[in-house]
Order: C-alpha cells, then sequence, then structure tokens
C-alpha cells in the first residue's frame, strides 16, 4: 500500500457542503471515509460516540465525477448518480488533497470491488447491511477510544483488588490478560427482561484460552492461578456500590451452558447495544454505552464455547477435591435477624488455599466466602471463633467441640500467614489509588428511562425530588385558582385548595 493510499484511508475533516435548499446556502459537515475506503460518510458535526447517526453515505465507487468548480480555489464537486454535491474546503491546498484522496480511494475500492455494480446514489444509513453498520460504528469508536477510557471513573484494577484477584492476575503481563481475561462496567437486566430495570454490575471472565479470536504464542491461566472461588470459563459479575467494596459474586455462568447468545441493538437511550443469552432456562440481558464492549463479550464467550468439553467437568472437580485443606460442619451467625440477635445458621465449611467457604445445608444462602489475603485477625473462645477482615467485616462460627474449633482457629491462621507470605508487597499491591484521582460517583444516574437503575438513587436524591414535586403541583394548584377563590378562602368561605383542585378535575 503506497503512501498516499494509505493517507487517502484515513481521509476526514471538516468541508462545507452546498444545501439542496437555496435558503440554507453552505453548511458544515464532518466527513470521514469508513469500512476500508468503501464509503465517505458525513455527520452535521463530528461523531463522538457511535450512538451519533449521520446523515448521509456516499459510497466511492459510485461516485461518477470528481471535479474542481470553475472560479473557486476551494470548492469542488461530486456526482453520485443523478445527485450533485457541491462541497468546499478551507483551503486551496486542501481541496486538492480532498480531490486526489478521493479519486486514489475510487480506484483502490473499484479495483477490489470487480466488476460488482456500484450504487447509482446516495446511500441511507439504515440501507446499509447490520454488519457494515456495526464496522463503521466500531471505527468511530476506537477513534475516541483512549479518551473513553480516561474518562471512566472506576478502573478495573480498583475493582479486582477489592474483590481479592488482582495480586493473582499480577504475574501475567498485560497483553497475556487482554488476551486471556475480560471485565468491567455493564448493565444487568433483572429475572423480568420486559419491566425490570438494569443494575450496574462488574463482570469478569477469565480462561485458558485466548479470547480475542487470533492466534497467540501466550500461555494464559490455569486452574492453579486464580482464587479457589473461582473457576475457569465462567463469567462472574458483582456489585460495587460503594469505594472498597468486597462483597462476594452475585453469581456465576459457565460459558459452556449458554445458549442463544445474541446483540441487542437498540434505536435510541443512553444504552443502545446489549447481548442477551439463555442460561438455566433463564434470559440474560446486559447493556452498554460502547458497542466495543459488547462485542468483545460476544467474541470472548464464542471462544471459550469453541474450547472442547471432553473431561472438562471431571477434571475441574477433582482440581476442586485436591484443593481442599480441611472441611466439617460449623454453625455460622446470621448477618439476619431471624429467631433474635443469636440466631445460627448450620453450615458445611471448607477451607481451601485461598478462602474459607460455607454453604448453608438448606442451601438457604447459596455459597458464601471470604478470602484469607482480607483476613485480619482470627480469635477463640469456647467453642466460637472469630474472623475480622480489612474492611471491618466480622464473621463468627461455632464448632461442635472446644478441640475442633482450636484446630480450626490453628489451621486459619496457618494458612492466613502461608498465603500471605507468598506473595510479595500485599499491602501495597491491594492499595487503592487516592480517591480524588478516581473521582468515583457511585450513585451515577442512568438517563434511558427503562434500563434505569432505580437502586442507585440515594435517600437524599429521592427525598429531594419528592419535594421538588411535591412543590410543583402546589405551584400548579394555586395558579389554577381564581381570583375570587383565593379571596373566599382568605376569608374562610371558599373551598380548601385540595378540594377546589380536586373538584375541578386537576
Amino acid at each position: 500500500m503506497n503512501d498516499n493510499l494509505s493517507k487517502a484511508l484515513q481521509l476526514n475533516g471538516v468541508l462545507q457542503k452546498r444545501s439542496p435548499s437555496m435558503i440554507k446556502g453552505y453548511q458544515k459537515r464532518y466527513f470521514s471515509v469508513r469500512n476500508e475506503g468503501q464509503y465517505l460518510i458525513y455527520w452535521k458535526k463530528k461523531p463522538l460516540s457511535s450512538k451519533d447517526k449521520p446523515q448521509g453515505v456516499l459510497s466511492l465507487t459510485s461516485i461518477s465525477t470528481v471535479a474542481n468548480v470553475k472560479g473557486s480555489d476551494t470548492e469542488f464537486i461530486l456526482v453520485v448518480g443523478d445527485r450533485q454535491f457541491q462541497l468546499k474546503a478551507e483551503t486551496a491546498s486542501q481541496r486538492e488533497f480532498w480531490v486526489e484522496s478521493i479519486l486514489h480511494l475510487k480506484e483502490y475500492r473499484q479495483k477490489l470491488e470487480g466488476d460488482n455494480e456500484p450504487v447509482q446514489q446516495k446511500v441511507k444509513w439504515d440501507e446499509l447491511d447490520k454488519e457494515t453498520i456495526t464496522k463503521i460504528k466500531l471505527e468511530v469508536e476506537k477513534d475516541h477510544l483512549e479518551k473513553f477510557s480516561n474518562k471512566i471513573d472506576i478502573k478495573n484494577d480498583e475493582v479486582m483488588k477489592c474483590k481479592g484477584i488482582y495480586p493473582y492476575l499480577i504475574k501475567f503481563d498485560a497483553k497475556t490478560q487482554d488476551q486471556f481475561i475480560i471485565c468491567g462496567f455493564l448493565m444487568k437486566k433483572g429475572k423480568n427482561t420486559t419491566f425490570t430495570r438494569a443494575k450496574k454490575r462488574w463482570f469478569i471472565m477469565m480462561s485458558s484460552v485466548c479470547i480475542t479470536g487470533q492466534e497467540t504464542d501466550k500461555v494464559g491461566p490455569t486452574q492453579a492461578d486464580i482464587p479457589d472461588t473461582f473457576q475457569l470459563d465462567t463469567i462472574y459479575y458483582f456489585a460495587y456500590d460503594d469505594r472498597g467494596d468486597k462483597s462476594n459474586f452475585i453469581a456465576r455462568i459457565p460459558v459452556s451452558e449458554i445458549e442463544n447468545i445474541e446483540q441487542i441493538d437498540k434505536t435510541s437511550g443512553q444504552l443502545p447495544y446489549g447481548l442477551s443469552f439463555e442460561y438455566n432456562d433463564r434470559v440474560y440481558q446486559f447493556f452498554s454505552e460502547q458497542l466495543t464492549d459488547i462485542q468483545k463479550w460476544i467474541l470472548a464467550i464464542q471462544c471459550v464455547k469453541k474450547k472442547p468439553k471432553t473431561g472438562l467437568k471431571n477434571s475441574q472437580q477433582l482440581e476442586k477435591k485436591e484443593e481442599i485443606i480441611f472441611e466439617g460442619p460449623l454453625q455460622k451467625q446470621s448477618s439476619k435477624i431471624i429467631k433474635g440477635p443469636l440466631s445460627w445458621i448450620n453450615v458445611n465449611a471448607q477451607l481451601k488455599k485461598n478462602s474459607l467457604s460455607w454453604t448453608a445445608k438448606d442451601d438457604s444462602q447459596g455459597n458464601q466466602y471470604v478470602l484469607l489475603i482480607y483476613i485480619k485477625q482470627v480469635i477463640g473462645k469456647s467453642k466460637s471463633f472469630q474472623i475480622f477482615t480489612n474492611d471491618d467485616q466480622e464473621f463468627k462460627f461455632k464448632a461442635q467441640t472446644p478441640e475442633l474449633k482450636d484446630q480450626w482457629v490453628k489451621i486459619i491462621k496457618e494458612q492466613v500467614d502461608a498465603l500471605k507470605g507468598s506473595i510479595q508487597n500485599l499491602e501495597e499491591i491491594l492499595e487503592l489509588p487516592p480517591e480524588e484521582a478516581t473521582k468515583i460517583d457511585y450513585n451515577e444516574q442512568i438517563k434511558d428511562e427503562d434500563l434505569y437503575d432505580q437502586e442507585t438513587i440515594t435517600e437524599k436524591f429521592y427525598n429531594k425530588m419528592t419535594l421538588q414535586i411535591e412543590k410543583s403541583k402546589q405551584e400548579e394548584k394555586l395558579k389554577s385558582k381564581s381570583f375570587m377563590s383565593k379571596l373566599l378562602c382568605c376569608f374562610g368561605g371558599g373551598e380548601s385548595e385540595y378540594d377546589y383542585v380536586k373538584d375541578r378535575g386537576f
């Protein structure tokens, strides 16, 4: 590819376009070459995101004439079918560059497309096929990718530190992480996808296969490389409602059991792009402002699903069984007041290399866990022992005998010390960036009404809105009253404000 063609493929900038209406005259438009020189697309202004819809699309091979306007140093015309586009550059040299670049691209596309019939008119954006529209949208997003990533308030590294994943993945370089790990915030729909509103959740999937669809000489993580509370090739999602939130994952979805994955394209709204799939007789839907995010997740899931399934389940179960260091029945003090403040739940507890996990025998609370790297202190008394974490959480357990309690305390302490000793500079690794640097807005409101996360509304915000609504209602009622009714009210002879408004049908 010669240098002139390379520059032509990156052609973009502001031109003035003469309107078909004589009254409007010239109007500024942003033009850009897209889809490997196939189309010259123009917007009302430079697109800031892939949601910005173009005003027109010209196929380069459909341009029959490119010519300068006589008597002008800056104007030129493009003839497409029976339509003539008159354009104006800022300088003569800019006009020369645009004309030469368009001619280069036209010749280049004609060689690629061969004898295919060219489009003879201006193409409407909605008339392009879905694949082409997706490619162009991704190109637009790529132009602003660095700028967009700098605007993200909460970085993935911060969340991984809080969820206890970061210390295990830090040994992999950035390129390896990009090829085998995908994570980030998405908006998740609830079980009833028609009526429920989306909630902001942080997602992660770690895989032993490359999830970018490309060949690589890098080696991805094995099951031994990640915390034992996680499995490879499984999607996990978490809440991250407050800075430093170390809460456990809400749910996990094995990718091998996902069916009917597809992209969702909304015609409007703050979050126009999404993906949906079926798992365990339920439809899951996730949305994002960026099409790039959705495309990455779809590709990652498809790559993992192509992974051979032979013997996968048995090997995972074997690895999981071998990781258990100590296990047995315990009672755990409930965090919820069910039968008084000292309600205890029977659980099956397992101490593994990286975590202490427990499951209620009646499966009422699902699988719960605490990561050993966050355990600050373990204290035993009589048959009970308490675990204190760095973020001031407290877990209280009760063994069947004092001897068993002592055994649990001893083994947990030994495992915590061994794990922390194996990770150099652990405190430094887990340290969060300064809060001022991240500028986190945990209660960010999504403007798209049908994807609005009601749970993110703070009490203060809710009370403020309620007062504003009530104030507006009162003002409307006062406006609706006549002069005589107000006069009568002053002497106590009129109807009350509420009755008056109600009776008048307001």
